[in-house]
């Protein structure tokens, strides 16, 4: 048997497009005057990247028309990416990603010692080699409009015995960044860090990296990877509440850099429910589900094949699909306001971190940010969003081929699909006005984390045509 797409669209040609980049006002995200929460899937497709392999998640058109697609029908408006190879050409994917309202947190470090730090050893690790695979990351995607962020590190520090020890190098890194971007005129794509699922060092950690010093190492936002809601629970049951109140201490932004328990199967994502609602969304903007394709660790909406390409839906991406599109988002902002403190009058309240111990720029850092790094910029361009000639299959659940697949380009503020239908045992909803919230997903756009628009199938983050 046979399933037709989620959407039957008139056929798109060639165009132009850009997007309005997000920014940070006090506790939240914002495309111009307009709160943006991330409604997220983790995307690395094949697992971790090594460099010299020559491919990752945004190298192979084919295969990112493929992921946008499905993307796409699922309802989100963000990625988080974890590795990229800078030598490789990105344009026509991240162009892609664009045009379908996709937003990329992305992670600046890789698998392999050159790429990353040793979270034992951090000294070791911390040199010239690394910081240049950190500056071409940003100096390649810096000018990607839908870039929404650099993850500067994910758990660094995975348990309290090197938490102190990793900690300010997290600071040297995030302050190397920066001074990158002000040397080499780069666009300041905020900068943050994604912490580990651990409860004895998450708040004062957050308290560690939000505070101004004079080293310019603070973070812009902070990532939470949490898989405490686990099968059917509460809010106050799972945990949710107490981190809730721990992190509106932290003076800067926070969201869910992963979530998504598999603990108990079949998951439910009942915590996204959650996360978005009025208990939570004044301190989280948002959250990114642990992750799109399947790997050994059973985490996967997507099973892709690949050697073929193809691609098969699993249960899991039927679930969420149906979750995000009864969520509500509010109205109007409930971002809280901030004070980011002088580090100096934090320090002497906290248990973990005691001092900012500045970590030393290397002179061969410093001339690194003062010089460049030799490496392509990117830039959007024309992309073709006919997927007539695709090579790979999609099937469902049930094993039913997705016929027609197509990409909708996402252009205005008021854009409705203009036709949702069923694709195996997941079914799409009518674009209806929405009140008082609005509702995520179901009708496959991967849009509506903007606050404050009132028709569903509108873009979060404003796609502009130029």
């Amino acid at each position: 048997m046979r399933s037709t797409a989620l959407f039957v669209l008139a056929a798109l040609a060639r165009f132009t497009q850009a997007v309005e980049p997000i920014v940070i006002k006090d506790g939240g995200f914002f495309g111009g005057d307009k709160q943006f929460f991330m409604v997220g899937v983790g995307y690395q497709p094949g697992g971790p990247v090594e460099l010299d392999q020559g491919v990752d998640p945004f190298s192979t058109l084919s295969d990112c028309q493929r992921d946008v697609y499905l993307l796409q029908q699922l309802g989100i408006n963000t990625i988080r990416t974890y590795a990229v190879n800078t030598t490789l050409n990105h344009d026509d994917c991240m162009s892609l990603f664009a045009a379908a309202g996709i937003y990329v947190v992305l992670d600046v470090n890789a698998p392999g010692w050159r790429y990353s730090i040793n979270r034992d050893e951090p000294w070791t690790s911390y040199h010239a080699g690394y910081m240049a695979n950190v500056f071409s990351v940003m100096e390649q995607f810096s000018t990607y409009p839908n870039v929404l962020g650099f993850f500067s590190g994910n758990e660094l520090a995975n348990e309290p015995k090197n938490a102190n020890v990793t900690a300010p190098y997290m600071r040297a890194i995030q302050r190397d960044m920066r001074q990158y971007q002000k040397a080499q005129g780069l666009r300041e794509v905020p900068i943050g860090y994604s912490t580990a699922d651990v409860v004895e060092f998450r708040q004062d950690l957050g308290f560690y990296l939000s505070c101004i010093g004079d080293d310019e190492g603070h973070s812009d936002f902070y990532g939470i990877n949490s898989y405490e809601w686990c099968g059917e629970t509460t809010f106050q049951k799972s945990g949710y509440e107490k981190l809730t109140d721990l992190m509106e201490e932290v003076q800067m932004p926070n969201f869910f850099s992963e979530y998504g328990c598999n603990e108990v199967l079949p998951r439910t994502f009942g915590d996204a429910n959650a996360i978005y609602s009025a208990d939570m969304n004044h301190v989280f903007s948002g959250g990114i589900v642990y992750e799109y394709n399947q790997e050994v660790n059973n985490y996967g909406l997507v099973d892709v094949n690949l050697k073929t390409g193809n691609a098969k839906i699993l249960p899991d991406y039927n679930t969420l699909r149906e979750v995000y599109s009864k969520v509500e988002l509010p109205t109007g902002e409930t971002a809280r306001k901030i004070n980011r403190p002088k580090c100096s009058t934090v320090f002497p309240n906290i248990k973990a971190f005691d001092a900012v111990a500045a970590i030393p720029q290397l002179k061969e850092i410093t001339d690194l940010i003062k010089k460049g790094v030799k490496v392509t910029a990117g830039k959007l361009v024309d992309v073709d969003l006919d997927l007539s000639g695709h090579k790979w299959t999609i099937t469902d659940v049930e094993g039913n081929t997705v016929e027609n697949p197509t990409i909708e380009r996402v252009n205005t503020w008021n854009q409705v699909p203009s036709k949702s239908q069923t694709t195996g045992s997941s079914s799409s909803k009518e674009s209806k006005n929405a009140a008082p919230g609005l509702k995520v997903g179901g009708n496959g756009l991967a849009v509506l984390a903007m606050a404050g628009l009132t028709t569903l199938g509108v873009m979060a983050g404003g796609l502009l045509v130029i």
